[in-house]
């Protein structure tokens, strides 16, 4: 149910803190670097916590993962200064968008990645995305009822690789408003199917309007790859 902590529902921070309070003896809090939804998955999350028990950075990734689940694991465990907090301080994140094309379905890729039957023109997506980069106000590719206090971001990437039957697009933002790699994902993807025109995403952020009938890409599709500080 995605990585922020819901009463009665299983989710990554829950997971992690039940894990970790049980494993040093106290109550453990954690920090995620971006909270990302229900069938989203993740690579690179970040989170911090604080802690009491005396316990070696070299052990830690060995114990942590020895109490944990297996859809839910850890990686590359350090110390850091006690100001550090993995969201705030965060320079950019990466996230990628996969998406397989081929005309059956798959039972076993298809949680991982959108299935299309269909061959997408790269050519026309790249034209859509070129706008979108740089600094701009995307809440036209905001989430409906989202509150925050500003919807200005920078884009600083926006890249798309094919790879045989897969093909990927990459995103790299200072943030991202709530699900603004789904939306941006899914006006690309249509684009590319030819449904929309080349140039509806830049129209759409030039308005400040959503895109009519462009609904956010399957959360199967979107990872959170990277988080740089």
């Amino acid at each position: 149910h995605g990585f922020q902590r819901q009463r009665d529902l299983r989710t990554v921070q829950g997971v992690l803190e039940d894990r970790f309070s049980k494993l040093l003896g106290e109550t453990i809090k954690i920090t995620g670097a971006g909270r990302t939804d229900a069938g989203v998955h993740a690579l690179g999350q970040v989170v911090n916590f604080h802690t009491t028990r005396p316990i070696g950075v070299d052990r830690l990734e060995r114990v942590l993962n020895g109490a944990l689940p297996d859809d839910v694991k850890t990686r590359q465990p350090e110390e850091v200064d006690a100001g550090f907090h993995s969201r705030r301080c965060a320079r950019a994140r990466t996230y990628r968008y996969t998406i397989l094309e081929r005309p059956t379905p798959s039972p076993i890729l298809g949680r991982f990645a959108l299935v299309l039957p269909d061959r997408l023109d790269l050519s026309q997506m790249k034209k859509a995305a070129q706008p979108l980069l740089g600094r701009h106000d995307f809440r036209a590719f905001q989430a409906s009822g989202s509150e925050t206090a500003t919807t200005q971001r920078t884009l600083l990437r926006l890249d798309f690789r094919r790879r045989d039957e897969y093909t990927e697009i990459t995103a790299e933002a200072d943030s991202f408003l709530y699900q603004m790699v789904r939306n941006i994902a899914a006006a690309l993807i249509q684009v590319g199917r030819g449904t929309l025109p080349a140039e509806a995403p830049a129209d759409a952020l030039e308005k400040r309007q959503r895109l009519p009938k462009c609904p956010p890409a399957p959360a199967c599709g979107l990872c959170l790859v990277q988080v740089s500080y």
